[in-house]
């Protein structure tokens, strides 16, 4: 024992780094199935990640603890697991750079019995790293195709940087048979709905992989080590590095660890500060109705009707009588709802109860049966204005502005608004149609559409200022964001291809 804690002392890996109190906390969770790390950049998150991989290699002790199942059957097993960046050349970067001077054992080490290994390089490309222990580590790309990552079973994977949700399913089929482990440590870039769900949401309803061991690292919370001793980021650092991001966006996702996404977005407008604001609060609570001579535009995107990635909604949109104020106050999103027309039908009627009569009713005219159904029902929708290049324009103008807002209820954490929210906060441009989460956005574009507004008189004027800033981000003064720069022109070749992104959306599901 005296013999393997002094090899131990001796690696250059985990043992002999000094640690931040989060990391203790992850290495100690190793035993947890899914371990994820949503965290600031350049705090150490994939040094931990790779640490702790060469320490289970390393440790056949720990084998039989962490795959009792599989060692039950064959007391021989010999453990092995896919280490997955995003590209080849980020798996050869960080070889190179990181895993081979730093963390490897090395030295008298480098061919140890134990904790001696390997490197296996074909065509300059990293395959796996074998240790003498048996342990193997394959290495993977998100590029790859995913039928390249559908044969074989593997015991534990792990994820450098935001994982692609398409990718999930089938990595996590390799861990079946082996009851196996999943870990990420990432910077959150991608803005995706899942990972979003997992990270941001815990505690509520909608929150995924539950039984996850999951944190938010800040720079904040890297001060000092776990043995007390200071770190080379001082809380006179970390402002300058506040200084130099762009956005509160980038501010909250590079300094704090949180989720969000800034770059790429089809709705560059959008802002929490300048675009959700709470329902007017009177002596008895809030105010949900619609103000005396203000008028109601309502829209219904009917999606696929199933519980894939389109679900059906709609939205209601108040208009004051000047025309300069627009508020979104109710709609739903039919998530994990089974739908025909007639159901969507039922749950828009059901929930325009007690709401002013709209002066406009449209509908995606792509349903002919939610057209034919509200017809015979007395209630005949128009059909919808579905201009990509008029909608989007007319929405990111009124976002822009500060004339569009969303009301919100403060004390409801499932409020629809904020589903809307966060469909503006992660469209990105470049998303096929097929895949984009943006029903909620395309109910209230249709909706917004029907408003006799002048968008050219709009889009000239100077845009609203934003909130002041609360007393929780005052340390963050120096970081405000730029206004965002929008224009409404479009390449005829983005025009043509949202059009055939349409089309083959309903052609699959025809």
């Amino acid at each position: 024992m005296e013999e393997k804690l002094r090899l131990r002392q001796g690696l250059p890996h985990r043992h002999a780094l000094k640690r931040y109190t989060w990391q203790r906390e992850y290495e100690e969770a190793k035993f947890i199935k899914k371990r994820l790390i949503c965290a600031a950049n350049q705090i150490g998150k994939s040094t931990i990640q790779i640490c702790d991989r060469i320490e289970i290699a390393t440790d056949p002790d720990l084998w039989r603890e962490l795959w009792p199942a599989q060692f039950e059957v064959n007391p021989f097993t010999k453990p092995y697991s896919w280490y997955l960046y995003p590209n080849q050349d980020t798996v050869m970067t960080e070889f190179r750079e990181k895993w081979e001077p730093y963390y490897l054992p090395r030295g008298e080490f480098k061919e140890h019995e134990i904790y001696g290994w390997k490197a296996v390089i074909i065509n300059k490309v990293l395959k796996y790293i074998e240790f003498n222990s048996g342990y193997k580590i394959y290495f993977k790309t998100y590029n790859q195709n995913v039928q390249d990552l559908q044969s074989g079973t593997v015991f534990a994977i792990d994820c450098d940087e935001e994982l692609p949700e398409p990718l999930l399913p089938e990595l996590q089929a390799r861990l079946f048979a082996t009851d196996g482990y999943f870990s990420m440590a990432f910077t959150a870039t991608l803005g995706q709905d899942f990972w979003y769900r997992v990270i941001e949401r815990k505690g509520e309803r909608d929150e995924q992989w539950k039984d996850a061991w999951k944190r938010q690292i800040s720079m904040f919370d890297c001060l000092t080590y776990d043995d007390g001793s200071s770190t080379p980021w001082t809380k006179e650092r970390i402002e300058q590095a506040i200084g130099n991001c762009k956005s509160r966006a980038e501010v909250d996702r590079r300094i704090k660890g949180r989720f969000v996404k800034d770059e790429g977005l089809k709705y560059t407008g959008f802002d929490r500060d300048r675009n959700l604001r709470p329902f007017p609060k009177t002596g008895k609570g809030y105010f949900k109705g619609v103000p005396k001579g203000w008028s109601v535009y309502s829209a219904v995107d009917v999606g696929s009707g199933g519980t894939d990635n389109h679900p059906a909604a709609y939205s209601f949109l108040m208009v004051n009588p000047q025309l300069t104020k627009i508020r979104w106050f109710k709609g739903k999103r039919l998530d994990g709802i089974e739908t025909t027309a007639e159901d969507i039908y039922k749950h828009y009627v059901r929930d325009s109860r007690g709401v002013p009569t709209p002066v406009v009713e449209c509908y995606d005219w792509a349903s002919k049966d939610f057209g034919t159904i509200s017809q015979r029902a007395g209630r005949p929708f128009k059909k919808a204005e579905k201009s990509h290049e008029l909608g989007e324009m007319a929405l990111n103008t009124a976002l822009k502005s500060g004339m569009f807002q969303i009301y919100y209820d403060p004390e409801d954490g499932e409020d629809e608004a904020l589903k809307l929210v966060r469909e503006f906060e992660t469209l990105a441009v470049n998303t096929n149609k097929r895949h984009a989460k943006d029903d909620f956005i395309d109910s209230v574009r249709y909706a917004i559409c029907e408003i006799p507004i002048d968008w050219e008189t709009i889009l000239n004027e100077k845009p609203t200022k934003k909130k002041a800033e609360s007393d929780r981000d005052k340390m963050f003064k120096e970081a405000r964001p730029r206004d965002y720069i929008w224009s409404n022109k479009k390449d005829e070749e983005e025009d043509w291809q949202s059009i055939e992104d349409e089309l083959s959306e309903w052609g699959e599901l025809y």
